[in-house]
């Protein structure tokens, strides 16, 4: 059949009221909203059917021309092992670099110790053979030296991940070293606003999203402290996001993430401001010890939701890393991941291809709306860092975890192997650190059989 000859009038015009008649229909008396109506940890309701939405202006990349950044974690406590993988990393796709501090509460038991004399060696190494570097968890002072390689010829962007509400104690001198940051003008960002922690603690994609708004307000009010204009305040942050499994969800929140950022820069007074530079990491809370190889599943699809939904870097945590420190084909796999999607799937070539779809269009606005709110109330009780310090977003985080619906997990609680095959690992897991009072907890952990 030559189906270019087929004409499409043939196909009857169908409304939703038509649609709804036959849905009734097959339903055969189930109801409705049990049925077809899903909602997400938030309580949203996701509608089974959508109206393109007409009125919609695509959220792009800050670089809409360029692909986002294909980041791979410089994490291994070897610093010598590290340094060799650097090396590859870059060598094979990778065009960004994350130097991830074992104190970071991204660091998930392995990471960096920059007290080790060797170091300063891998700080020069990364700064030198990456355009793009991301510091995670680093005190100010180790942001200082890699910011003054800059000057001499490092990295061309630079990300120095300082973060107040993580290590306050880090930054009693904050003002003075943003300062000394906004004298250097790194091409990049200074500061993050991050809701990482929240994500991975059992937090909901609202409270995620809530904290991130919290924490880019505050860094914004001590930017300001240090004589940055509001423009240049919100060019020097960084949002940060976990990416999960959940295709719609993830997609949804990295375009509400940029609703927020701009509705924040209006009441700064900044009309139409750049793009929020925006780092997606996979999620460790969605990783699984059984069958760890289905965690290679969960991490494609989180890339793509993150790209297509907008991350200008993406970083992916590898499949292994739940047995130990990640084997040098771990950290193939998930740097993979990201550069098939970009070279071969070509997902960066569409800016915001989820614009206008109904469905997509009223999740992020739903996700949104209720983040503000929540932010609302955070700013109503003193802040972010009062917030943290009285028990209070822990409280509200553990709230959410406990009243989560468990799902089946594939490989653990569900098509679960008879025999787990080996995990070839470099070493052990060292502890795993905390933020904001928050502790990391996998949604496997009690479900394993």
């Amino acid at each position: 059949m030559n189906i270019d000859s087929l004409d499409p009038s043939i196909f009857g015009h169908t409304d939703q009221k038509t649609w709804l008649k036959l849905v009734e229909r097959a339903l055969k008396g189930k109801d409705f909203q049990e049925a077809l109506v899903s909602r997400t940890d938030d309580g949203i309701a996701i509608q089974p059917l959508y109206e393109r939405r007409r009125d919609y202006a695509p959220l792009s990349r800050q670089r809409a021309d360029l692909p986002w950044t294909v980041t791979q974690r410089m994490d291994d406590p070897d610093p010598e092992r590290a340094m060799a993988q650097l090396s590859d990393d870059l060598a094979n796709g990778a065009s960004g670099i994350s130097l991830v501090s074992s104190s970071s509460p991204s660091a998930f038991g392995i990471g960096m110790d920059a007290q080790l004399p060797i170091f300063s060696e891998v700080l020069a190494a990364a700064s030198a053979k990456t355009t793009t570097l991301r510091l995670d968890g680093f005190s100010s002072s180790v942001a200082k030296m890699t910011a003054a390689s800059i000057v001499d010829g490092g990295a061309q962007s630079l990300h120095l991940g300082l973060d107040a509400f993580l290590a306050a104690e880090n930054f009693a001198n904050f003002s003075s070293d943003i300062k000394y940051f906004k004298e250097l003008k790194p091409a990049g960002t200074i500061v993050n606003a991050d809701g990482r922690m929240v994500h991975n603690a059992g937090g909901t994609e609202v409270q995620e999203l809530a904290v991130m708004a919290a924490s880019l307000v505050g860094h914004l009010r001590l930017l300001e402290e240090a004589g940055l204009s509001p423009e240049a305040a919100l060019a020097a942050t960084s949002l940060c996001l976990s990416a999960d499994q959940n295709q719609f969800i993830t997609t949804t929140k990295m375009r509400a993430a940029r609703l927020i950022f701009t509705r924040i820069a209006e009441a700064c007074g900044v009309a139409n401001p750049q793009p929020a530079h925006l780092f997606a990491e996979t999620s460790y809370r969605m990783l699984t010890r059984l069958d760890p190889e289905t965690n290679i599943l969960r991490n494609t699809i989180a890339v793509f939701s993150a790209g297509v939904g907008g991350a200008d870097e993406i970083s992916v945590l590898s499949h292994s890393l739940t047995h130990g420190i990640p084997d040098p084909l771990a950290r193939r796999l998930a740097r993979n991941t990201q550069t098939i999607l970009v070279a071969e799937s070509h997902l960066d070539h569409v800016v915001d291809p989820a614009a206008g779809a109904g469905g997509i269009e009223t999740l992020t606005d739903a996700l949104a709306e209720r983040a503000w709110d929540i932010f609302i109330e955070i700013e109503g009780q003193g802040g972010l860092a009062k917030v943290i310090s009285r028990g209070r977003l822990a409280a509200m985080v553990a709230e959410a975890r406990a009243s989560r619906i468990a799902k089946p997990i594939v490989g653990t609680t569900l098509f679960a192997m008879k025999t787990e095959r080996p995990v070839t690992v470099l070493g052990p897991l060292g502890p795993i650190a905390g933020g904001m009072g928050l502790m990391p907890v996998r949604l496997d952990e009690g479900a394993e059989r």
